[in-house]
């Protein structure tokens, strides 16, 4: 399988278990402080697990082999997770989407300075397209009570386009580990403030499903593909999320979206459907 190919795919696989991340959010129904503390503390196990299926007897040495980059890596891996938390808790989610849609445009200026990768022509289009069709799903549903809320989302989105610059930096390094350092790091930062430990049998299945599989996995993958593809192609596939994810709250509790959300999907499904296919088709 040609390299490039390798990253997209792996990133559509990604994009996909990812999707239904904002309706088990919303099934759980948990406090800030909770939510952020079980979706850092849960995912470790299944990080841990592939860990030592992947290192087993240098499972500790792979802690240190990450050096620097995956330390900050780890420190930028908390800070999204809990600015998400954050944002999608505090303004429509629809804002939150829209705001971290522009993480293929901090990639991309990323790439462009740090790592002298200049995006095509037909990247630029499609990424700004995509831009486009997420201000469409955003018209209406920004408010001014929301402020705080979207700059945690705005920050999620600069930190995603860093992190994926950073991973396709230091490609020889591999910062799974630097994931699960992610992880404690949160989770120690939410312990203080009073978690809910007092949970019925619903929220413990929905956060065993959305914190074993639906988070972890994705992450871990977002964290592979770049390096086998340029990190604005990889952040423009898991802008897919945002409309799967509306289609799952849809189906699943009934939440009809409107209709600037439906024409803003199909927009930014297309467009990244065509993006795909055409940069599949190339030699890398």
């Amino acid at each position: 399988m040609k390299t490039r190919n390798k990253g997209l795919i792996l990133s559509f696989v990604g994009v996909l278990i990812l999707s239904p991340d904002s309706l088990f959010i919303r099934l759980v129904n948990l406090d800030d402080f909770s939510l952020i503390f079980y979706r850092s503390a849960l995912p470790i196990v299944t990080i841990l697990i592939f860990l030592i299926y992947t290192y087993k007897r240098s499972f500790l040495k792979s802690f240190y082999l990450i050096g620097v980059p995956g330390i900050i890596y780890a420190i930028l891996y908390a800070i999204t997770h809990i600015c998400f938390v954050y944002s999608i808790q505090n303004t429509a989610v629809a804002n939150t989407l829209v705001l971290i849609a522009s993480a293929p445009i901090f990639a991309a200026l990323f790439s462009v300075f740090i790592l002298k990768e200049i995006p095509s022509l037909f990247t630029w289009i499609v990424i700004l397209i995509a831009m486009l069709a997420m201000i469409i799903i955003g018209i209406g549903s920004f408010t001014t009570t929301g402020l705080y809320g979207d700059i945690m989302a705005l920050i999620v989105a600069i930190g995603m386009g860093f992190s994926m610059v950073l991973v396709r930096l230091f490609k020889n390094k591999d910062l799974v580990p630097a994931c699960l350092l992610g992880c404690l790091i949160s989770a120690l930062y939410a312990l203080p403030f009073g978690i809910n430990f007092d949970l019925n049998n619903d929220q413990i299945l929905f956060l065993f499903i959305m914190c074993l599989l639906i988070l972890p996995i994705p992450f871990m993958i977002l964290t592979i593909s770049p390096k086998f593809a340029p990190a604005h192609e990889v952040a423009l596939i898991f802008l897919l999320e945002s409309v799967l994810g509306t289609a799952w709250v849809w189906f699943v509790i009934n939440e009809i979206p409107p209709l600037n959300t439906i024409i803003g999907g199909a927009l930014l499904l297309g467009s990244v459907t065509i993006f795909i296919y055409q940069t599949t088709r190339k030699t890398n």
